[in-house]
């Protein structure tokens, strides 16, 4: 059986966290911020034993689309065994001003 790879948070990614978070407090209620956080946990989860589930870009960045609003966008780091989480990208955004 394949070792389950670390999931690595970068500080963009978890200023974003903590943006959305944030937002989902101020305009809905702690349930959604619940829901938020668990698709979190279930995508790390995943992308920890399938790290090759989702779909590749030529640069070797993923991107998993956790909501219709989120996608994480992550890269699998074979020599150290890890995923890297780059950011939580609102996909309502034009693709070129990630950030």
């Amino acid at each position: 059986m394949k070792a389950k790879l670390n999931v690595i948070w970068s500080k963009e990614s978890k200023l974003q966290f903590d943006k959305i978070i944030a937002y989902l407090r101020d305009e809905w209620t702690e349930k959604e911020v619940n829901k938020f956080i668990l698709k979190l946990r279930t995508f790390e989860k995943v992308v920890s034993e399938f790290p090759e589930l989702y779909a590749e870009s030529k640069a070797g960045i993923r991107r998993a689309v956790l909501t219709k609003h989120h996608s994480v966008i992550y890269q699998i780091d074979k020599k150290d065994a890890l995923i890297r989480v780059y950011t939580i990208f609102d996909n309502r955004q034009h693709p070129n001003r990630m950030k």
